[in-house]
């Protein structure tokens, strides 16, 4: 028996997790680190280590994720020198003077959050599930088709002519989750009228350890710090997210290097100095999604399968990781119970505690995009006067930092740090 099962009874149970990215990567590590059987059905080759230059693709971490990351050991995985720590984060209105700038040292942590490749993190998860002798990891497993019998509950999953069966399926397969349309379960996309481009450039001024964002008419632009390498000091390379118009992302796409830099310092307001394109520029549309449930028998959704937001606030990827830090603590309640992994309380508890607070997220992210891209000057005044007075109000800017970085009193264990006062929403 493993050390840490939670029943004999719950070895015998059978999780197969399809999508084996960053949100379904975590799960089965949490899952598995319980003596549970877990299956992970990934259709993409086995992550591997980056190395060179930074991925494209990036993910910003709250301090509730990287604690979910430390206490499963997954952070030791990681190869800390692509890992970069922010210690402050600047928001500006493009149009106006309204300006908010956020220090760690004033709600007293050491990093508001941390930069790091989402391949780097799968890569990671990777490594750590080999040390778990519960969990069965597959890659370039394509699920043809899902089944639940309606006699014995359980889900019958068949890829070519493999079949496995599972006492509880989670669909952790993206934002066009075959597993939640198989379910029934609706959540069709939401065009929220916005394009992102995403590329690393390099500056000619040190970034310092400093996520920026500039909110404009046509969309935000964050500037987000990225690592140097090992024994190297000069922080000069950033991983960019330019939301806007389609059209207008488009052309800049489309425009050459040199003037892509010259209107992204421009945008910037010469914030870090000149820039120049490390990168590929990569476009993709910004689709909002939100399913209308997360369970049904037998079955949870996480991450992206159950919820897209925009991308502006860089909370999707955290949102996902604790959805699986609270599913997990669900189940592993009602194993402790006797009650089997997929007891349908379980489910229904980790749908009310993460559903609502996600279409919150969901809903501010879509406000916040509204609002910027008001013109009428009667808005303009409000929202720049809005900024400086937040900036102004410890109390008030202590509020939004501490809700950017993670910390709720509602918190998985998991993703708490090792001393926590949940009253204060401190540690």
């Amino acid at each position: 028996m493993h050390p840490n099962s939670v029943s004999s009874a719950s070895e015998k149970q059978h999780i197969v997790i399809v999508g084996g990215g960053m949100t379904g990567g975590l799960l089965a590590v949490l899952l598995a680190e319980q003596g549970l059987n877990v299956t992970v059905l990934d259709g993409a080759p086995a992550p591997a280590m980056p190395e060179g230059a930074a991925q494209l693709r990036v993910s910003t971490l709250t301090e509730a994720s990287h604690w979910l990351l430390r206490n499963t050991g997954v952070w030791d995985c990681l190869d800390l020198s692509r890992v970069q720590p922010y210690h402050a984060m600047q928001v500006w209105d493009q149009d106006g003077t309204g300006e908010v700038l956020f220090r760690a040292e004033e709600i007293g942590a050491k990093s508001l959050g941390w930069l790091l490749e989402n391949g780097h993190l799968a890569a990671a998860l990777y490594r750590k599930a080999a040390t778990l002798p519960t969990l069965d990891w597959q890659c370039g497993v394509q699920v043809d088709a899902l089944r639940r019998d309606a006699k014995t509950g359980q889900w019958a999953v068949r890829s070519g002519d493999s079949f496995w069966q599972a006492d509880l399926l989670v669909g952790a397969d993206g934002a066009r989750s075959q597993v939640r349309e198989q379910a029934g379960i609706s959540g069709g996309p939401r065009d929220s009228g916005h394009h992102a481009l995403v590329a690393t450039i390099a500056t000619q001024r040190p970034h310092d350890g400093c996520a920026r964002q500039v909110f404009m008419e046509t969309g935000p632009l964050a500037l987000l710090p990225l690592f140097t390498g090992e024994g190297q000091d000069d922080q000069r390379q950033c991983s960019i997210v330019w939301s806007g118009w389609p059209q207008r992302i488009a052309a800049l796409r489309d425009k050459d290097a040199a003037a892509f830099a010259a209107e992204l310092q421009a945008a910037v307001g010469g914030a870090l100095g000149p820039v120049t394109l490390l990168s590929e520029r990569a476009v993709f549309p910004i689709q909002e999604r939100h399913a209308s449930q997360y369970i049904s028998a037998g079955l949870a959704l996480v991450g992206d399968a159950a919820h897209v937001i925009h991308p502006l606030a860089g909370q999707g990827v955290n949102l996902g990781l604790l959805d699986a830090a609270v599913l997990a603590e669900e189940v592993k309640r009602a194993c402790e119970q006797g009650s089997g992994c997929a007891d349908p309380s379980a489910l229904a508890r980790y749908q009310r505690r993460r559903r609502g607070e996600n279409l919150l997220m969901q809903n501010a992210m879509r406000g916040f995009q509204s609002l910027f891209e008001q013109r009428a000057l009667p808005v303009r005044w409000l929202r720049n006067t809005g900024m400086r007075w937040v900036n102004q109000a410890g109390p008030v800017k202590g509020f939004f930092a501490r809700q950017a970085m993670g910390r709720s009193a509602d918190l998985p264990a998991k993703a708490r740090p090792p001393v926590w006062d949940a009253r204060a929403n401190r540690h």
